[in-house]
């Protein structure tokens, strides 16, 4: 059975059963008003920011509606008023997706940030990462853990952790939504949710039905996403919920440019990319339990597993053709109690993950399989140990301490040519050590000493003409960090300062027009900067939003490059918004500003190009359940580069078309109804 029959009988069950008025001879609650409610494995925004304030750096939490009152498709738009991630689009729906200079360099999906949905793993069992099966509509905030701060969930990268939580009935606020966008490059996007409360379950259904030309030529998408949660309440003390996303996704692939190209003729594509109709088309099914005990003495045990079944279908400048599945299991035991008399919360952790990938490639032949060229399979296999520990030395002053211990395994069987057969297995362990300082209810100073470590993902491992394994060793760093948030009266900040050394850097370097990078292990690099949101409500009506990161990324003493930058991230980078809001309406411009252009090169030859877009976003609330909006990008079309893929010296590099340039002047526009 494929992953497309699979899915569709998902979608079948879960859409019955929340559109049934019973499940399994429940009756429907009538005393739980709808979205007021929790369940033990449903928290609230609320809990969620509640639960933030005890962590001791860099951490957020960013309402769904903040980015749903927009046109939100990427990451960018998810994330991009929150400090310190540095988040692009390339184009559609693929991302680049930056904490703290992590996966800097990397010129395709993701690395250095480990993806959750839920508290549970999304990313590969490799490392790498991809967006293209998230849809933020059907989110109810995502919660953004930087640095050494994701060990809440075992991660240990130098970018941290990004959980995307999805409602259940009891969370949702409503019992059924429907949504509908459309705008420039003849986007169109129909949403619908559906949620139900019973007496001893919950149901939650989510489907979204996307098209579009794209700005650029060979970037059209025609995606069809669907996603659900049903929550059973076994007694007051257990429940348990099962998770599917089933996901249908099409979408071209437009290629980089020239820097020239990227600013004077951005809307076009290589011609190799519309004659071998470049594309990446995605089959997958998710599904995941999560299921909480509540113990004696305020205790909490949270186990559950998940398998993602993955199809995917890539010519590019050659077909990668790949099936894979990824599955898991985890635990977290959560606890408090006295010790000597002071408080002390604890959480221990196990993460069990293997991947398998059917790998195969073949000459693109106008889009389609040509000549086999690879056939190979990959293995990962990852365990990870993990405990944290918040120790009360007053009632305002914790001291927490963590530790995760991680194997990570890679085995490699090329089917086609045994020589090129290998396997090696990296660990590390990963301490932990921070301070909080509650100075108010509402205001907090922390500060952090953590180590953070990365093996190498099948994509720098395996590189033509390299037989075997790239020789890549794990990539190793320590981050301090101190900083505060809070609020006072009219005034909100989140400042973070952080430094960190980094030894073996992954750092990639584009060798020939779409060749996966090839990736090296830098010496010695400093990763270093501030992490500034500040907010000020000025009136009742007037509001005003601004962030700022400073990425001073460099090499430490390296001998072939010396002290120079690191390329990959602008040095600064603005944004700020003003809001006037009243009587259901809302206006909200907003600047983004890039006043220093990154280097695109290790030798420092070569820099991108600084920018600034201007946006206007607006509203109305026309009913409590009727809401209408416009969202209106780059309004004076400026010529920008939003990414690119790095190169060693741009002066003796063979390539240089390695720039992705950023969208024109666009507008969309939606209606949303909630029942």
């Amino acid at each position: 059975m494929t992953v497309f029959h699979r899915g569709a009988m998902c979608v079948a069950l879960i859409g019955v059963i929340a559109g049934t008025p019973t499940l399994a001879n429940a009756q429907l609650e009538v005393n739980v008003p709808i979205g007021q409610g929790e369940s033990l494995t449903g928290k609230s925004i609320l809990s969620a920011q509640k639960e933030i304030r005890n962590i001791p750096g860099g951490a957020d939490v960013v309402p769904a509606n903040e980015f749903q009152e927009g046109y939100a498709l990427t990451m960018k738009d998810m994330l991009a008023d929150t400090p310190g991630v540095f988040a692009q689009q390339r184009w559609g729906e693929e991302s680049r997706l930056s904490i703290r200079g992590s996966g800097l360099t990397r010129g395709f999906h993701l690395r250095g940030v480990t993806l959750l949905q839920d508290g549970i793993p999304l990313s590969f069992a490799d490392g790498s990462g991809d967006f293209q099966e998230i849809d933020p509509l059907t989110l109810q905030h995502v919660e953004v853990y930087r640095g050494g701060q994701g060990l809440r969930y075992g991660a240990a990268t130098l970018g941290g952790a990004v959980n995307m939580v999805t409602p259940t009935a009891r969370t949702a606020g409503y019992n059924a939504l429907l949504r509908a966008e459309g705008g420039s490059f003849e986007t169109l996007r129909l949403h619908g949710q559906a949620a139900q409360i019973y007496e001893g379950a919950d149901a939650f259904v989510a489907a979204t039905r996307s098209i579009g030309d794209g700005y650029r030529q060979q970037s059209e998408v025609n995606n069809l996403r669907f996603s659900g949660n049903i929550g059973v309440k076994i007694n007051d003390n257990v429940e348990t919920r099962f998770y599917v996303a089933w996901n249908n996704i099409k979408q071209d692939v437009p290629g980089t440019l020239s820097k020239f190209d990227a600013l004077h003729n951005p809307e076009d594509a290589p011609t190799i990319n519309i004659v071998n109709d470049y594309s990446r088309d995605v089959k997958s099914l998710r599904i995941a339990n999560r299921t909480v005990f509540e113990l004696d003495n305020g205790w909490n045990l949270e186990a559950g597993a998940y398998v993602n079944d993955k199809s995917l279908y890539h010519p590019i400048f050659e077909v990668i053709d790949q099936n894979s599945i990824d599955a898991g299991t985890f635990t977290r035991l959560n606890g408090n109690y006295n010790m000597a008399g002071h408080r002390n919360e604890f959480t221990v952790g196990l993460n069990l993950g293997r991947g398998v990938n059917s790998a195969d490639r073949y000459r693109n032949v106008r889009g389609e399989r040509g000549a086999m060229t690879s056939n190979a399979k990959q293995i990962a296999q990852n365990a990870e140990l993990y405990a944290e520990n918040r120790f009360y030395v007053t009632h305002d002053w914790s001291l927490i301490t963590g530790l995760q211990g991680a194997i990570a395994a890679r085995d490699f069987e090329d089917n086609r040519n045994a020589a090129n057969d290998d396997k090696k297995t990296y660990r590390s362990l990963n301490p932990k050590i921070g301070v909080l300082w509650e100075v108010t209810p509402q205001t907090e100073f922390y500060a952090s000493l953590t180590r953070s470590s990365e093996a190498p993902t099948y994509s720098e491992l395996v590189q033509f003409p390299v037989t075997g394994f790239v020789p890549l060793d794990m990539q190793k760093a320590w981050t301090a960090e101190i900083g505060t948030r809070g609020r006072e009266g009219a005034f909100s900040w989140d400042a973070t300062l952080y430094h960190a050394r980094v030894k073996d850097e992954l750092l990639q370097f584009t060798t020939g027009p779409d060749i996966p990078a090839s990736t090296f292990n830098a010496d010695k690099t400093i990763h270093q900067g501030l992490e500034l949101g500040a907010g000020w409500q000025a009136t009742d009506i007037l509001s005003l939003h601004g962030i700022y990161n400073l990425n001073d990324f460099y090499f430490d003493g390296d001998a072939q490059f010396d002290d120079n930058e690191l390329a990959g991230a602008p040095r600064h980078q603005f944004r700020f918004s003003i809001r006037a809001e009243k009587n259901g309406m809302y206006l909200e411009p907003n600047i983004e500003y890039v006043p220093s252009a990154p280097y695109v090169d290790f030798a420092n030859t070569l820099k991108a190009d600084d920018y600034a877009t201007v946006g206007m976003k607006a509203g109305w609330e026309v009913t409590e359940n009727i809401s209408i909006f416009l969202d209106a990008r780059n309004l004076t079309d400026e010529r920008h580069i939003t990414s690119f893929s790095t190169v060693t010296d741009a002066r003796t590099a063979s390539n240089l078309n390695v720039f992705y340039p950023g969208e024109g002047r666009s507008l969309y526009g939606g209606l949303q109804i909630k029942f």
